[in-house]
Protein backbone atom coordinates (compact mmCIF):
# COMPACT_ATOMS: atom_id res chain seq x y z
CA UNK A 1 0.00 0.00 0.00
CA UNK A 2 1.42 3.79 -0.98
CA UNK A 3 0.26 6.49 1.38
CA UNK A 4 0.91 10.25 0.67
CA UNK A 5 1.06 11.99 4.10
CA UNK A 6 1.47 15.64 4.07
CA UNK A 7 3.31 16.81 7.18
CA UNK A 8 3.11 20.32 7.14
CA UNK A 9 2.60 21.16 10.57
CA UNK A 10 6.05 22.16 12.48
CA UNK A 11 7.58 25.38 12.82
CA UNK A 12 9.29 25.21 16.50
CA UNK A 13 10.96 21.88 16.29
CA UNK A 14 11.82 21.71 20.20
CA UNK A 15 8.59 20.21 21.13
CA UNK A 16 6.02 17.88 20.03
CA UNK A 17 2.54 17.67 20.46
CA UNK A 18 0.39 14.29 20.60
CA UNK A 19 -0.88 14.31 17.23
CA UNK A 20 2.68 14.70 15.91
CA UNK A 21 4.11 11.65 18.23
CA UNK A 22 0.84 9.50 17.46
CA UNK A 23 1.88 9.87 13.72
CA UNK A 24 5.07 8.86 14.45
CA UNK A 25 4.55 6.29 16.26
CA UNK A 26 2.03 4.82 13.53
CA UNK A 27 4.15 5.51 10.68
CA UNK A 28 7.00 3.27 12.15
CA UNK A 29 4.80 0.46 12.66
CA UNK A 30 3.40 0.95 8.97
CA UNK A 31 6.88 1.27 7.42
CA UNK A 32 7.80 -1.91 9.35
CA UNK A 33 4.89 -3.62 7.83
CA UNK A 34 6.02 -2.63 4.13
CA UNK A 35 3.61 0.43 3.72
CA UNK A 36 5.33 2.83 1.72
CA UNK A 37 5.18 6.27 2.51
CA UNK A 38 5.12 9.20 0.67
CA UNK A 39 5.89 12.37 2.85
CA UNK A 40 5.64 16.14 1.97
CA UNK A 41 7.47 18.57 4.33
CA UNK A 42 8.91 21.15 5.33
CA UNK A 43 13.38 20.54 5.68
CA UNK A 44 12.93 21.45 9.39
CA UNK A 45 10.23 18.32 10.12
CA UNK A 46 12.69 15.75 8.78
CA UNK A 47 14.62 16.02 11.78
CA UNK A 48 11.92 16.19 14.00
CA UNK A 49 10.32 12.49 12.47
CA UNK A 50 14.10 11.28 11.99
CA UNK A 51 14.17 11.69 16.15
CA UNK A 52 11.75 9.77 16.67
CA UNK A 53 12.60 7.16 14.10
CA UNK A 54 10.58 7.81 11.02
CA UNK A 55 12.39 6.97 7.43
CA UNK A 56 10.48 7.25 4.98
CA UNK A 57 10.48 8.98 1.44
CA UNK A 58 10.61 12.62 1.96
CA UNK A 59 9.88 15.27 -0.59
CA UNK A 60 10.41 18.80 0.52
CA UNK A 61 8.39 21.72 0.27
CA UNK A 62 11.04 24.71 0.44
CA UNK A 63 10.38 27.89 2.11
CA UNK A 64 12.27 30.72 2.50
CA UNK A 65 12.01 31.37 6.17
CA UNK A 66 13.81 29.34 9.20
CA UNK A 67 12.83 31.19 12.14
CA UNK A 68 11.38 29.02 14.59
CA UNK A 69 9.87 31.29 16.66
CA UNK A 70 6.15 31.04 18.32
CA UNK A 71 5.84 34.68 18.19
CA UNK A 72 2.54 35.27 15.91
CA UNK A 73 3.89 37.15 12.96
CA UNK A 74 5.92 34.09 12.32
CA UNK A 75 3.43 31.40 12.75
CA UNK A 76 1.23 33.43 10.46
CA UNK A 77 3.91 34.07 7.71
CA UNK A 78 5.10 30.63 8.06
CA UNK A 79 1.94 28.35 7.70
CA UNK A 80 0.33 31.38 4.67
CA UNK A 81 3.94 30.46 2.64
CA UNK A 82 3.03 26.63 3.03
CA UNK A 83 -0.63 27.25 2.79
CA UNK A 84 -0.57 29.30 -0.71
CA UNK A 85 2.88 27.32 -1.99
CA UNK A 86 0.94 23.85 -1.58
CA UNK A 87 -0.43 24.53 -5.15
CA UNK A 88 2.88 24.09 -6.69
CA UNK A 89 4.14 20.80 -5.16
CA UNK A 90 4.85 17.83 -6.76
CA UNK A 91 2.21 15.10 -6.40
CA UNK A 92 2.89 11.64 -6.89
CA UNK A 93 0.49 9.11 -8.92
CA UNK A 94 -0.79 6.01 -8.16
CA UNK A 95 -1.26 6.05 -4.50
CA UNK A 96 -3.55 4.23 -2.69
CA UNK A 97 -4.25 7.04 0.31
CA UNK A 98 -3.84 9.80 1.56
CA UNK A 99 -3.94 10.27 5.52
CA UNK A 100 -3.73 14.31 6.55
CA UNK A 101 -1.82 13.89 10.48
CA UNK A 102 -4.55 17.08 10.95
CA UNK A 103 -7.08 19.06 10.35
CA UNK A 104 -4.94 22.35 9.86
CA UNK A 105 -5.35 23.95 6.26
CA UNK A 106 -1.59 23.15 5.47
CA UNK A 107 -1.97 19.68 5.41
CA UNK A 108 -5.49 19.61 4.47
CA UNK A 109 -5.35 20.88 1.11
CA UNK A 110 -2.22 19.47 0.21
CA UNK A 111 -3.99 16.28 0.78
CA UNK A 112 -7.00 17.49 -1.36
CA UNK A 113 -4.51 18.18 -3.85
CA UNK A 114 -3.08 15.05 -3.79
CA UNK A 115 -6.63 13.48 -3.68
CA UNK A 116 -7.30 15.57 -6.97
CA UNK A 117 -4.67 14.04 -8.69
CA UNK A 118 -5.09 10.08 -7.44
CA UNK A 119 -9.24 9.88 -7.33
CA UNK A 120 -9.03 6.32 -6.37
CA UNK A 121 -7.94 6.97 -3.06
CA UNK A 122 -8.88 6.89 0.34
CA UNK A 123 -8.69 9.99 1.87
CA UNK A 124 -8.79 9.86 5.95
CA UNK A 125 -8.14 13.27 7.93
CA UNK A 126 -7.45 13.39 11.70
CA UNK A 127 -9.25 16.02 13.71
CA UNK A 128 -7.54 15.05 16.93
CA UNK A 129 -8.61 18.84 18.88
CA UNK A 130 -11.28 20.58 18.60
CA UNK A 131 -11.09 24.19 18.71
CA UNK A 132 -12.56 25.69 21.77
CA UNK A 133 -15.09 28.51 21.79
CA UNK A 134 -12.42 31.34 21.21
CA UNK A 135 -14.86 33.52 23.62
CA UNK A 136 -13.75 31.15 26.76
CA UNK A 137 -10.55 29.74 25.16
CA UNK A 138 -8.45 26.61 26.50
CA UNK A 139 -8.55 27.41 29.93
CA UNK A 140 -12.44 27.69 29.78
CA UNK A 141 -13.47 25.34 27.93
CA UNK A 142 -16.24 23.67 30.67
CA UNK A 143 -16.81 26.87 32.91
CA UNK A 144 -18.93 29.90 32.06
CA UNK A 145 -16.75 32.74 32.41
CA UNK A 146 -16.25 35.17 29.01
CA UNK A 147 -13.13 36.58 28.12
CA UNK A 148 -11.99 39.06 25.11
CA UNK A 149 -10.81 36.20 22.11
CA UNK A 150 -7.70 36.04 20.80
CA UNK A 151 -6.13 36.30 17.05
CA UNK A 152 -4.64 32.59 17.22
CA UNK A 153 -8.09 31.78 18.88
CA UNK A 154 -10.58 33.22 16.53
CA UNK A 155 -8.11 32.04 13.48
CA UNK A 156 -8.08 28.06 14.89
CA UNK A 157 -12.06 28.11 15.43
CA UNK A 158 -12.76 29.31 12.40
CA UNK A 159 -10.23 27.34 10.07
CA UNK A 160 -11.38 24.01 11.29
CA UNK A 161 -14.84 24.75 10.53
CA UNK A 162 -13.77 25.82 7.11
CA UNK A 163 -11.21 22.37 6.69
CA UNK A 164 -14.27 20.14 8.38
CA UNK A 165 -16.98 21.33 5.90
CA UNK A 166 -13.73 21.00 3.21
CA UNK A 167 -12.90 17.35 4.54
CA UNK A 168 -17.16 16.10 4.58
CA UNK A 169 -17.65 17.39 0.78
CA UNK A 170 -14.26 15.58 -0.15
CA UNK A 171 -16.01 12.47 1.69
CA UNK A 172 -13.18 11.70 4.04
CA UNK A 173 -13.05 9.31 6.84
CA UNK A 174 -12.22 11.84 10.03
CA UNK A 175 -10.33 10.54 12.94
CA UNK A 176 -11.29 11.84 16.02
CA UNK A 177 -9.40 10.21 20.04
CA UNK A 178 -12.97 10.51 21.72
CA UNK A 179 -17.14 10.44 21.66
CA UNK A 180 -17.01 13.87 22.83
CA UNK A 181 -15.08 15.25 19.67
CA UNK A 182 -16.88 12.68 17.66
CA UNK A 183 -20.68 14.56 18.83
CA UNK A 184 -18.81 17.99 17.93
CA UNK A 185 -18.05 16.66 14.36
CA UNK A 186 -21.43 15.53 13.74
CA UNK A 187 -23.08 18.94 14.93
CA UNK A 188 -20.77 20.13 11.91
CA UNK A 189 -22.75 18.23 9.71
CA UNK A 190 -20.29 15.08 9.79
CA UNK A 191 -22.15 11.56 8.74
CA UNK A 192 -21.84 9.27 11.82
CA UNK A 193 -20.63 6.45 9.44
CA UNK A 194 -17.79 8.98 8.49
CA UNK A 195 -16.17 9.85 11.91
CA UNK A 196 -14.12 6.81 13.90
CA UNK A 197 -12.83 7.28 17.64
CA UNK A 198 -9.04 5.88 17.60
CA UNK A 199 -6.70 6.29 20.50
CA UNK A 200 -3.63 7.22 21.48
CA UNK A 201 -1.43 4.82 22.60
CA UNK A 202 2.28 3.68 24.45
CA UNK A 203 5.61 1.50 23.47
CA UNK A 204 4.95 -0.84 26.80
CA UNK A 205 8.12 -3.00 25.54
CA UNK A 206 9.93 -0.04 24.97
CA UNK A 207 9.33 1.74 28.24
CA UNK A 208 9.85 -1.96 30.15
CA UNK A 209 13.37 -1.85 28.77
CA UNK A 210 14.47 1.35 30.19
CA UNK A 211 16.81 0.74 33.26
CA UNK A 212 16.81 3.55 35.78
CA UNK A 213 20.58 5.70 35.45
CA UNK A 214 22.29 6.74 38.79
CA UNK A 215 22.75 10.66 37.42
CA UNK A 216 18.91 10.48 36.84
CA UNK A 217 17.35 13.59 39.50
CA UNK A 218 14.61 12.35 41.17
CA UNK A 219 11.60 14.30 41.47
CA UNK A 220 8.51 14.10 44.44
CA UNK A 221 6.48 15.21 41.30
CA UNK A 222 6.50 15.25 37.70
CA UNK A 223 4.67 17.36 34.73
CA UNK A 224 4.96 16.42 31.31
CA UNK A 225 3.62 18.50 27.99
CA UNK A 226 3.67 21.68 26.27
CA UNK A 227 4.40 25.01 27.73
CA UNK A 228 1.23 26.64 27.52
CA UNK A 229 -1.94 27.58 29.71
CA UNK A 230 -4.23 24.76 28.19
CA UNK A 231 -2.06 22.37 30.06
CA UNK A 232 -2.85 24.31 33.61
CA UNK A 233 0.94 25.59 34.09
CA UNK A 234 -0.27 28.39 36.47
CA UNK A 235 -2.02 26.07 38.48
CA UNK A 236 0.63 23.76 38.50
CA UNK A 237 2.84 26.76 40.11
CA UNK A 238 0.04 26.90 42.98
CA UNK A 239 -0.52 23.19 43.24
CA UNK A 240 2.96 22.71 43.87
CA UNK A 241 3.46 25.84 46.51
CA UNK A 242 0.55 23.76 48.67
CA UNK A 243 2.98 20.52 48.71
CA UNK A 244 5.87 22.46 49.53
CA UNK A 245 3.71 24.42 52.58
CA UNK A 246 2.78 21.21 53.91
CA UNK A 247 5.82 18.96 52.63
CA UNK A 248 8.91 21.77 52.25
CA UNK A 249 11.95 20.92 50.19
CA UNK A 250 9.90 18.63 47.84
CA UNK A 251 10.76 19.20 43.99
CA UNK A 252 8.94 19.15 41.22
CA UNK A 253 10.48 18.62 37.40
CA UNK A 254 8.84 20.22 34.39
CA UNK A 255 9.49 18.32 30.88
CA UNK A 256 8.22 20.04 27.82
CA UNK A 257 9.18 23.08 25.35
CA UNK A 258 7.30 25.64 24.01
CA UNK A 259 6.90 29.49 23.30
CA UNK A 260 9.99 31.74 24.96
CA UNK A 261 7.29 34.03 26.12
CA UNK A 262 5.22 31.15 27.63
CA UNK A 263 8.90 29.93 29.52
CA UNK A 264 9.49 33.27 30.23
CA UNK A 265 6.12 34.03 31.89
CA UNK A 266 6.33 30.45 34.01
CA UNK A 267 9.89 31.42 35.41
CA UNK A 268 8.52 34.33 36.76
CA UNK A 269 5.45 32.78 38.26
CA UNK A 270 7.91 30.31 39.97
CA UNK A 271 10.22 32.99 41.47
CA UNK A 272 7.13 34.79 43.07
CA UNK A 273 5.74 31.80 43.97
CA UNK A 274 9.07 31.08 45.88
CA UNK A 275 9.60 28.16 43.97
CA UNK A 276 13.06 28.80 42.19
CA UNK A 277 14.42 25.92 44.83
CA UNK A 278 12.06 23.27 44.37
CA UNK A 279 11.09 23.39 40.72
CA UNK A 280 13.24 22.73 37.71
CA UNK A 281 12.37 23.55 34.34
CA UNK A 282 14.07 20.66 31.94
CA UNK A 283 13.34 21.38 28.60
CA UNK A 284 11.95 19.34 25.71
CA UNK A 285 13.53 15.51 26.55
CA UNK A 286 12.45 12.46 24.49
CA UNK A 287 13.37 9.00 24.25
CA UNK A 288 15.26 6.79 27.00
CA UNK A 289 15.78 10.19 29.22
CA UNK A 290 12.42 10.88 28.82
CA UNK A 291 11.39 7.11 30.34
CA UNK A 292 13.82 8.05 32.91
CA UNK A 293 12.96 10.82 34.45
CA UNK A 294 9.34 9.32 35.14
CA UNK A 295 10.29 6.47 36.30
CA UNK A 296 12.25 8.25 38.87
CA UNK A 297 9.33 10.51 39.82
CA UNK A 298 7.33 9.90 42.61
CA UNK A 299 3.93 11.08 41.02
CA UNK A 300 2.04 12.56 37.76
CA UNK A 301 0.93 15.96 37.51
CA UNK A 302 -1.56 16.75 34.48
CA UNK A 303 -3.42 19.97 35.00
CA UNK A 304 -5.00 20.40 31.87
CA UNK A 305 -8.09 22.07 31.76
CA UNK A 306 -9.04 20.80 28.09
CA UNK A 307 -7.49 17.60 26.22
CA UNK A 308 -8.69 15.40 23.24
CA UNK A 309 -7.25 12.10 25.03
CA UNK A 310 -3.83 12.69 27.46
CA UNK A 311 -1.25 10.93 25.73
CA UNK A 312 1.58 11.94 28.31
CA UNK A 313 -1.17 10.44 31.28
CA UNK A 314 -0.37 6.78 29.73
CA UNK A 315 3.19 7.32 29.00
CA UNK A 316 3.14 7.80 33.11
CA UNK A 317 0.91 5.03 33.74
CA UNK A 318 3.63 2.87 31.67
CA UNK A 319 6.33 3.87 33.78
CA UNK A 320 4.67 3.15 36.96
CA UNK A 321 3.57 6.58 38.05
CA UNK A 322 -0.01 7.83 40.06
CA UNK A 323 -1.36 10.23 37.58
CA UNK A 324 -3.10 13.09 39.39
CA UNK A 325 -5.06 15.06 36.93
CA UNK A 326 -8.55 17.42 36.54
CA UNK A 327 -12.00 15.32 36.04
CA UNK A 328 -12.17 16.18 32.67
CA UNK A 329 -15.20 15.04 31.02
CA UNK A 330 -13.25 12.80 28.09
CA UNK A 331 -11.01 11.23 31.25
CA UNK A 332 -14.35 9.92 32.47
CA UNK A 333 -14.87 8.03 28.92
CA UNK A 334 -10.78 7.51 28.53
CA UNK A 335 -9.44 6.42 32.01
CA UNK A 336 -12.47 5.39 34.43
CA UNK A 337 -9.63 4.18 36.27
CA UNK A 338 -6.09 4.50 36.45
CA UNK A 339 -6.14 8.46 37.17
CA UNK A 340 -6.78 10.14 40.49
CA UNK A 341 -9.78 12.93 39.39
CA UNK A 342 -9.68 16.35 41.48
CA UNK A 343 -12.36 18.77 41.11
CA UNK A 344 -11.51 21.94 38.05
CA UNK A 345 -9.34 24.62 38.89
CA UNK A 346 -9.97 23.13 42.96
CA UNK A 347 -5.71 23.52 43.45
CA UNK A 348 -6.14 22.55 46.94
CA UNK A 349 -7.70 19.13 45.98
CA UNK A 350 -5.14 18.68 43.44
CA UNK A 351 -2.31 19.34 46.02
CA UNK A 352 -4.00 17.13 48.57
CA UNK A 353 -4.19 14.17 45.74
CA UNK A 354 -0.51 15.12 45.47
CA UNK A 355 0.25 14.55 48.89
CA UNK A 356 -1.53 11.62 49.62
CA UNK A 357 0.27 9.45 46.93
CA UNK A 358 3.28 10.76 48.18
CA UNK A 359 3.03 11.01 51.70
CA UNK A 360 0.57 7.41 52.03
CA UNK A 361 2.18 4.31 51.00
CA UNK A 362 -0.95 2.19 50.40
CA UNK A 363 -2.54 5.47 48.59
CA UNK A 364 -0.10 5.55 46.37
CA UNK A 365 0.16 1.64 46.00
CA UNK A 366 -3.56 1.66 45.29
CA UNK A 367 -2.84 4.58 42.35
CA UNK A 368 -0.27 2.65 40.73
CA UNK A 369 -1.50 -0.72 40.44
CA UNK A 370 -4.69 0.98 38.66
CA UNK A 371 -2.51 3.53 36.82
CA UNK A 372 -0.87 0.65 35.36
CA UNK A 373 -3.96 -1.62 34.78
CA UNK A 374 -5.26 1.14 32.72
CA UNK A 375 -2.52 1.94 30.78
CA UNK A 376 -2.06 -1.46 29.33
CA UNK A 377 -5.02 -0.99 27.55
CA UNK A 378 -3.37 1.47 25.17
CA UNK A 379 -0.56 -0.57 22.72
CA UNK A 380 0.63 1.16 19.72
CA UNK A 381 1.18 -1.80 17.65
CA UNK A 382 -2.41 -2.77 18.32
CA UNK A 383 -3.75 0.70 17.38
CA UNK A 384 -1.24 0.88 13.66
CA UNK A 385 -2.97 -2.76 12.66
CA UNK A 386 -6.61 -0.86 13.38
CA UNK A 387 -5.95 2.48 11.82
CA UNK A 388 -4.47 0.21 8.43
CA UNK A 389 -7.78 -1.04 8.54
CA UNK A 390 -9.66 2.11 8.90
CA UNK A 391 -7.45 3.47 6.12
CA UNK A 392 -7.97 0.56 3.82
CA UNK A 393 -12.16 0.75 4.23
CA UNK A 394 -11.94 4.49 3.90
Amino acid sequence: MRIFVPAMGRVNTSNRDGSEVRFAEIAKRWLAAGVELLLLLPRREIGVLESQGVRASWQVHWEPFSDESDGLWNVLRTYLWRILTCPFARYPRGVDAVYAPSDFLFDLLPALLCRWRNPGAKLVVCVFLIAPNPFKGYENVFGGKKRLPTVRGVLYYVTQWLSVAMARRAGATLLVLNSLDKDSLLAMGASPEKVHVVTMGVDRAFFDSVEPAEETPVYDGIFLGRLHPQKGLFDLVRIWRLVCDARPGSRLGVIGGGSDWWFTKLTQEIKDAGLSGNVDLLGFRQGAEKVRLLKAAGCFLMPSHYESFGQVAVEAMASGLPVVAYDLPIYREIFPTGMVKTPLEDTRAFADAVLCVLNEPGCREAAVSAARERGAAFEWSAIAARETELVKNA
